[in-house]
Parts: C-alpha cells; sequence; structure tokens
C-alpha cells in the first residue's frame, strides 16, 4: 500500500474510490441532557399540548455580567413531564453583549444547514450561520435523489432498466411508514427530488466533484429498492478548506455559499457559536440567543432564524420519552461527531410553542455494527435457531435482530459465499446495503471474489469466525452446536426442496451450507439517526400545538418531521440526507419570498470581523527526542501503523504506513494529521464522522510519542 503523509492528501484520497462500507460514522455515548454542546434555543411552550412552566431557579439564570457564559440547563421541571420541555434560559436582549442582524439564520452547519445556507445566499438572502463546532459536519455515505441527470445517464447508459416509479416507490415509502406521515412533505421529497440534485449536481461540476453510485440495487426484488443513490467523488483539483471535511457535497456547498466573487451577500460563518434559545416577540421568531466565546451573544433574523440542529439521539431523556425500546437495542450509534446529536433544536421548538411529530420516532437502523457481510444466508440467534426471512430489506433485517437475545445474529455461509452472493445480486433480485461490497459502481461486473476482503477483514477483527466444522463454529460463536447444526441441516433441506417453507424467503436466495470451511459472520445493529422532529408545513414553517405555522421560524433535516413514522423507508437509500438538499434548496426560494422586517442589517464588514475565527489549536509545549517513532492504533477496520518524525523537539511529520480503513475513515488521515501536528500532542479533536477512525489514530500517535520521550 502507499505510504500516506499530510502532503499525500492535498487532492483528497477519496478520489477514484466509491466505497461507502460505512455510512454511520462515529461512536455514539449517551450525553448528560445538562451539557449537549450542539446548537440549542429556546422560548415558552411544550410539545403533546402540554404547557411547560419554567421554574423559578431557571428563570433567574441570566448571566449579570458581561464574561458570564449562559447558564446550562435545568434537568428538572414541576410540570411533571421530562426537564427538556422546560426553557432554563428565558434570555432577555439586555443579557446579550453583541447583537447580529441578518436576514436569515441558519442555525446548524451539516448536510442540511449548509444546503439551506447556499440556497438562502442564491436566492439573494443575508444569511449568518451559527455553528457549535470549529468545522462543519457533513456526513453519510450518499444522496438519495431520484430522477436527476445523473439517474437519467445511468438509465441512458443501460447501467439502470429504467428510471425510478415515483407512484411505487412513493407508496412503498408511505406504507412502511404506517401511513403516519404527512403525505404532502412525501410528495414533496418525490417532486422536487430532480430539480434540486441537478442543482446540487452541477454546483459539484464547478468544483470537480462529480457523482457516483454503487451497484447493488435490488429494482426486481420482493421488497424493491430503487438506488438512485448519489455519492459523490473528488476527481479535479479542487482543495478544500480546512472547515471542510470527507462529504464532499456538503463541502461544496459550503464552499459555494461564501463564494463572494459569485455572490453579492455570500453568507458568514460563526463556528464554536452554540446556539440557546429562541428569541420570541409578540409569536414571532425574531432571533436566536447563541453562547460565543464564553459570552451571549443575539442573532436576530429579520426574516426567519431555519433549526438544521440535527438529530436528538445523544439526549436520554429525549430518547426515554420518544422512542421505543428498540432505540436501547443497538450496539452502537453511527452517527457523529459524538456530543452534537443532543436534540438542541428540537427543545428550542418546543420551548417556543412547537408541536412534535406523535410517536414513537423512527429509527435509521443499519446492520453494520460488527461484520460488514452478512448476505442472505441463514441468520441463527445465540440459541441457535434460525428466525426469519434473510432475503429482506436492512430496516427489516434490523428490527428483526434486535428482537433476539443479545441483539445479535449470526450469518451462517460455506466456502461458497462469494459464489453464491454474486448469483443473488446478478438479476436484481437481491441487492443493497450490506449484501455487497458497496464499493463497485453501477454497470461493474459482480464476481466470486468481490467479498473476500470484507470477510477477511471481519474475521481479523473478531467479528466473524471461520471452522472446518459447524460444530467447532458453534464453539467460536458460543451457540449450542447440536441445536446449530440441527438448524443449518434443516435448513439444507430447504435448499433441496426449493421451498422455504418456515419462512418463504425466495427461492432465488436459497443456497446450501454443505462446504467446508464454514463461516459465521455476527450481525449487530448501529443506529445512524433518529429520524422524528418538529411539525412542518410544506413551506417547512414549524407548526404550533393548533398546527398553525409560528412566524418566523422553520426546520428542516432531522431537526424537522413528519416524514417519516415507524420505520425508516430505504427503498430510497439515502434519503435523509436526501430530504437535507431538498428541504435546504426549497427553504432558499422560501426566504426569498418572506418580507423582511425594517432592523438595520450588520454591515458586511462587521460581520466579517464578528465571524473571525479565534479558536487556533493551542499546541502542547512537550518536546520530544528528534527522530522517527512507529506506533500503531486500532481503527474502525483494522489496524493503523503511522511513523512520527520529531524535529526540534516537536511533531514535525506524520506519515501513515498502512491501514485498512474505508473510504470516509480514509479521506480523514490527512485532517487527523494535520491536527496532531498543531497540538503537539496525542490529544487533538477528531475527524467529523470519522470517530473510530481518530481513536484507533491518535492511540498510534501516543504509542510513538511515548518512544520520544
Amino acid at each position: 500500500m502507499k505510504k500516506l503523509s499530510r502532503r499525500d492528501f492535498l487532492k483528497g484520497t477519496a478520489a477514484g474510490a466509491i466505497s461507502v462500507a460505512a455510512m454511520g460514522l462515529a461512536g455514539c455515548s449517551s450525553a448528560d441532557p445538562t451539557t449537549g454542546a450542539a446548537e440549542t434555543t429556546g422560548s415558552e411552550t411544550t410539545a403533546a399540548g402540554t404547557t411547560a412552566v419554567p421554574t423559578t431557579e431557571a428563570a433567574t439564570q441570566a448571566p449579570t455580567e458581561a464574561a458570564t457564559a449562559p447558564a446550562a440547563p435545568s434537568t428538572e421541571s414541576n410540570t411533571g413531564m421530562p426537564g427538556f420541555f422546560t426553557d432554563p434560559y428565558n434570555y432577555k436582549e439586555a443579557d446579550a453583549v453583541q447583537v447580529v442582524t441578518s436576514e436569515v439564520v441558519v442555525v446548524g452547519a451539516g448536510n442540511a444547514g449548509c444546503s439551506a445556507a447556499c440556497s438562502c445566499v442564491e436566492n439573494g438572502n443575508e444569511t449568518v450561520v451559527l455553528e457549535a463546532q470549529n468545522v462543519i459536519h457533513g456526513q453519510g455515505g450518499g444522496i438519495g435523489l431520484c430522477n436527476t441527470k445523473f439517474v437519467d445517464q445511468l438509465v441512458a447508459e443501460g447501467k439502470l432498466p429504467h428510471n425510478t416509479d415515483v407512484t411505487v416507490h412513493q407508496n412503498i415509502w408511505i406504507q412502511r411508514c404506517g401511513s403516519r406521515v404527512n403525505e404532502a412533505l412525501v410528495s414533496m421529497w418525490f417532486n422536487n427530488g430532480p430539480e434540486a440534485g441537478n442543482w446540487l449536481i452541477d454546483k459539484c461540476a464547478e468544483y470537480g466533484i462529480e457523482p457516483a453510485s454503487f451497484r447493488a440495487y435490488a429494482p426486481n426484488a420482493t421488497i424493491p429498492e430503487s438506488y438512485d443513490y448519489h455519492m459523490f467523488r473528488n476527481t479535479g483539483n479542487h482543495v478544500f478548506d480546512d472547515k471542510c471535511g470527507y462529504f464532499q457535497a456538503t463541502n461544496v456547498l459550503y464552499e459555494d455559499s461564501r463564494n463572494a466573487d459569485k455572490y453579492e451577500k455570500p453568507a458568514t460563518y460563526f463556528f464554536n457559536t452554540s446556539a440557546k434559545e429562541l428569541l420570541v416577540e409578540n409569536g414571532k421568531v425574531t432571533g436566536v440567543f447563541a453562547e460565543r466565546d464564553g459570552q451571549l451573544w443575539l442573532f436576530r433574523a429579520t426574516k426567519g432564524v431555519i433549526l438544521a440542529t440535527g438529530g436528538m439521539h445523544e439526549d436520554a431523556e429525549m430518547t426515554a420519552y420518544y422512542c421505543d425500546d428498540y432505540v436501547n437495542r443497538v450496539q452502537r450509534c453511527e452517527h457523529g461527531p459524538v456530543g452534537y446529536s443532543t436534540g438542541d433544536g428540537h427543545k428550542m421548538g418546543l420551548w417556543a410553542g412547537a408541536r412534535m411529530q406523535d410517536g414513537p420516532f423512527p429509527l435509521m437502523l443499519h446492520p453494520q455494527a460488527n461484520a460488514m457481510f452478512h448476505g442472505c444466508f441463514p441468520f441463527l440467534n445465540q440459541e441457535g435457531y434460525r428466525f426469519m426471512n434473510e432475503g429482506t430489506w436492512v430496516q427489516g433485517k434490523s428490527m428483526n435482530i434486535m428482537q433476539q437475545t443479545g441483539n445479535i445474529a449470526w450469518s451462517v455461509f460455506d466456502a461458497n459465499y462469494g459464489k453464491y452472493n454474486r448469483q443473488s445480486l446478478e438479476n436484481g433480485v437481491g441487492g443493497g446495503m450490506f449484501w455487497d461490497t458497496m464499493g463497485a459502481g453501477i454497470g461493474q461486473e459482480f464476481t466470486d471474489d468481490d467479498l473476500t476482503a470484507t470477510v477477511e477483514g471481519d474475521i481479523a477483527n473478531g467479528n466473524c469466525f471461520k471452522a472446518d466444522t459447524i460444530e467447532e463454529l458453534a464453539g467460536m460463536i458460543g451457540v449450542p452446536a447440536d441445536v446449530m447444526k440441527a438448524s443449518i441441516d434443516h435448513y439444507n433441506e430447504l435448499v433441496t426442496s426449493g421451498v422455504d417453507q418456515d419462512f418463504h424467503k425466495p427461492k432465488d436466495f436459497l443456497y446450501p451450507v454443505v462446504e467446508a470451511p464454514f463461516y459465521a459472520a455476527k450481525i449487530g445493529i448501529a443506529l445512524l439517526a433518529i429520524v422524528g422532529g418538529l411539525s412542518v408545513n410544506t413551506d417547512l414553517q414549524v407548526l404550533d400545538q393548533s398546527k398553525k405555522p409560528i412566524e418566523g421560524l422553520y426546520a428542516t433535516g432531522n431537526c424537522s418531521g413528519d416524514l417519516y413514522a415507524i420505520d425508516y423507508p430505504i427503498n430510497m437509500a439515502g434519503n435523509s440526507n436526501g430530504r437535507c438538499l431538498i428541504w435546504g434548496y426549497l427553504l432558499g426560494k422560501t426566504m426569498a419570498g418572506v418580507t423582511a422586517s425594517g432592523d438595520t442589517l450588520t454591515s458586511r464588514d462587521e460581520l466579517a470581523q464578528l465571524s473571525a475565527d479565534q479558536s487556533g489549536v493551542v499546541a502542547s509545549d512537550a518536546v520530544y527526542k528528534d527522530g522517527s517513532y512507529t506506533g500503531t492504533g486500532r481503527g474502525r477496520s483494522g489496524e493503523i501503523e503511522i511513523t512520527v518524525t520529531i524535529t526540534d523537539g516537536k511533531i514535525s511529520d506524520i506519515v501513515v504506513d498502512k491501514h485498512s480503513e474505508d473510504n470516509i475513515g480514509a479521506s480523514n488521515m490527512d485532517r487527523l494529521i494535520s491536527n496532531a501536528i498543531a497540538a503537539n500532542s496525542a490529544e487533538f479533536d477528531a475527524a467529523s464522522g470519522a470517530t473510530m477512525t481518530s481513536d484507533g489514530f491518535r492511540e498510534a500517535v501516543k504509542e510513538a510519542l511515548s518512544k520520544a520521550s
């Protein structure tokens, strides 16, 4: 493997690679709801028609000195409701040390916020973006957008059989959501996807970023999946600035929104600025209170505030209230960065009197927490029994597995797994995520050895086991050998008969498990996001308890609701990121039609001065022995080996000698190298969306520096 140094990444290692073997990207911890650091805000009321009365203590928490930081939220409520229903701040304009006025204030600089900001700018709106982190946080594997020019091209080239049948897939979406969604929003997603998608594709082309997609769509499956899936790769020479991450589409939207050569009013981003509460005046949302540099600022919006703060899965109190027990059965969360999905926008809306969509909130689930491949082979639980039709969709696999002991299952296959998996994919009856490598493009032929490296990697990581007999394999995975042998023997009988009388799996997916060596791949479920949020109308205005628009307040991305219910409809893969793009695209047009109040806007010169990033990395004053030192750490997909060079007592360079990280982890190596050199230590910021890779890289740097001490 080619060795990687910080200079190797200037063009981006993602060019030419389209693997999305890990769409969810960060470890998840249960954040203390009193310390969530992501964007938050608030005002006066609650959800479910219950009025929250702020406690006396909370009402007196406004800072009394200019340098005083906003108080931490209270977790108690005197209403008998969970604490997050009560606004702990109750700020007044006089509490703010600085007031900034713009036409539009976007809260959050992720996929949703950057899309909204870019469209707002393009439609002539003066736009300010608030972001709690020091970087934007675009993430995901790709963006689901039906029938764009990219899809049209794939159809014309014969790589896809036809364009997406919107009638079929909108109805599948609605059915999978239990008919509990706002169908007008679903129609809005499908009807505006082509235009919004082409808008993004054209912008990306200006930066040398091109769409691609992987081949394992399943248009002919019993439960069909239409892969209008857009992954964006850097095929040009553009180098994005240090606020950007691996997700190229959002990088484009961020940089494009700030392009002063292109727009009269480019967006201004305030990083390290954590929104706390909405300003509500006479029933209208007119601004956002935010903490910046330990002080309280007020960002006024003469047209409106757009909440784009992401999800809520790290607030244990909120997940307990809005989600069913399945949220506690995942092996881990893979949506990052850790500490920023604490439902802050949801809370801000609630405090302003917003209505939350009906619960329980749907979970976006992927069976990727352990082995990255499991195909359509027999799944056994820890007791050794088969329990489902394995030839089904990702969400269906996940929900069934989380009903089993330990919330895991084992996919059992034999030496011919490569051939059998190829056969299951070739006619479009099987496929989708975790049924293929997700690293080969549409039109590329399936081969018997496509999955070899993935399975061998799972074995090396302890997520897949290999043995000469079923009995030996059972011992390795802790399953009763006699039960497992009987289950596999019975399954082979079903394969011979050609009919799965137990669970009615289609004949296309019945393959024997008879030839050694035998494999057992551990299947664990990862949570990517909780896709439930504030009720919105088709103008993306947040609704109050009477389902009337709250003037001046809008929501997008995972902060917005009513597009999903019951389950996440993965028949249109990547549709949540599609929502971020489509809703953002539409919001720019909507805001252009809003009449602004007469408030005087902050001048562009002052915006530039006030938004200047003061958060430089403070380097460690540690002094090391000059020389080159190696270190090893474990990332997401295996060991990361590095060499750290010390010159004049400080870290001067880091070379990645070896790694097996997927495209997402690999494309973040340059940021990790830069962060470590700037920090002159093993204590440096993680790369947004690549927590496991970051942890392994830190571990390797720490080991290398221990040798230089």
